[in-house]
């Protein structure tokens, strides 16, 4: 009788518990690592910002000023401290910019008046072409055999003109027909021999001008002064690509751009030498620096670390547990500045390299952890453990 009364207060009791618990949810459990289970790997490490870097000046010289200081916020790019001097470097580089910046507008102007250009080069053409005929038509050589050289050859060059500029115009009305056309093609070829033959002659008269040792009356000077222009009229059209761009004019304009960005960048590398900023967003974690003294180059004197992410580097981690570690493992880990309390993380990178570490070979492995913490401080002791998959 007893146990069945017994049996009726044990079986209330679960009936009770279970309706008491109908409409409390289940607590979500919370993994736990087992710093004793067998495939348990531990390892001493340091704590460090995601991102940190110590910085120095390129090169020594006197502190001017401090524009930002210890515990403050950083931007990447900030300028931390300056050195004297560095106004002169400042002003360079405003100088080469204000070139750079003359050079791009003048290469600009090139190609925006290219059609301008091209009309204008024609113009000076007609023009020399003109001022040559009226010359041209006032020229007798005379009797040949009393001429002079210089005389025999403005005369050849007379008649090779002549002869060119009428092939010109026979092959002008045919360009209409196609390329292959065999009217058009003997045209081409007409025209490209006289062409020749003016350049010929032109070049054997100014060897005859050269070698001349006469007086030249005003008829002969003006003739050959209009020649002197037209082929120089000529010769520029002749450069004009298809673009209708003197190539000479554009190369030198484009050699000045070149030259300008050069020196931009020559004197953008001056002044990072007297200046130190920040390469990144973080916190400024010190500043060993006061306006008046010495900076040496390449000596760190500010620390900055982006604290919005922290890691865990290992020291001691053996190889006989290495092996047991993958990318991806959760973590606990323990502070020696907070023995009490536990932070967790995982394994996001395996160095393949080991080293010696008090006799032993040992590999680095770094744990990103989960939430960043205010209290956290560079270079703290921490303890990691994690449970190893079995194989």
């Amino acid at each position: 009788m007893k146990r069945t009364f017994l049996s009726i207060l044990v079986l209330t009791a679960v009936l009770i518990t279970a309706c008491g618990n109908a409409n409390t949810p289940a607590p979500t459990a919370v993994p736990v690592i087992d710093e004793t289970s067998s495939n348990s790997v531990t390892a001493e490490g340091t704590l460090l910002p995601g991102k940190t870097a110590e910085l120095a000046f390129a090169q020594g010289g006197v502190v001017k000023e401090i524009l930002i200081q210890s515990g403050e916020w950083v931007t990447k790019g900030d300028v931390i401290a300056r050195l004297i001097g560095y106004e002169s470097v400042q002003a360079e580089l405003a100088a080469a910019k204000l070139e750079q910046t003359l050079a791009q507008q003048a290469l600009n102007a090139i190609h925006r008046n290219a059609l301008q250009t091209s009309s204008q080069t024609e113009q000076a053409l007609l023009k020399a072409q003109e001022a040559y005929e009226s010359q041209a038509n006032r020229w007798n050589l005379g009797d040949e055999d009393k001429a002079t050289d210089l005389e025999l050859r403005i005369e050849d060059y007379v008649i090779a003109e002549e002869d060119y500029r009428e092939a010109r115009e026979k092959l002008d009305d045919v360009l209409h027909l196609d390329r292959e056309d065999r009217k058009r093609k003997d045209k081409q070829d007409d025209f490209d021999t006289e062409k020749e033959n003016l350049a010929e002659g032109y070049t054997d008269l100014k060897t005859a001008i050269a070698a001349n040792e006469k007086s030249l009356d005003e008829k002969i000077t003006d003739l050959l002064g209009a020649i002197s222009v037209l082929e120089a009229a000529r010769e520029l059209q002749s450069r004009l690509d298809n673009s209708n761009l003197d190539p000479e004019i554009l190369a030198a304009a484009e050699a000045r751009l070149e030259a300008a960005k050069s020196y931009v960048a020559g004197a953008e590398a001056s002044v990072e030498l007297y200046e130190l900023r920040a390469p990144f967003n973080g916190e400024l974690l010190r500043l060993d620096l006061t306006v008046g003294e010495t900076a040496y180059p390449m000596t760190p004197i500010a620390f900055v670390a982006d604290t919005s992410k922290w890691i865990v580097e290992t020291k001691d981690l053996a190889e006989v547990d290495v092996s047991k570690v993958a990318i991806g493992d959760l973590v606990s880990m323990k502070l020696d500045a907070f023995p009490a309390e536990e932070f967790t993380g995982k394994v996001t990178e395996i160095d393949p390299v080991g080293k010696l570490y008090l006799g032993d070979m040992t590999y680095q492995i770094t744990v990103a952890l989960d939430e960043p913490d205010a209290r956290f401080l560079w270079n703290m002791t921490a303890v990691i453990t994690l449970n190893a998959a079995t194989d």
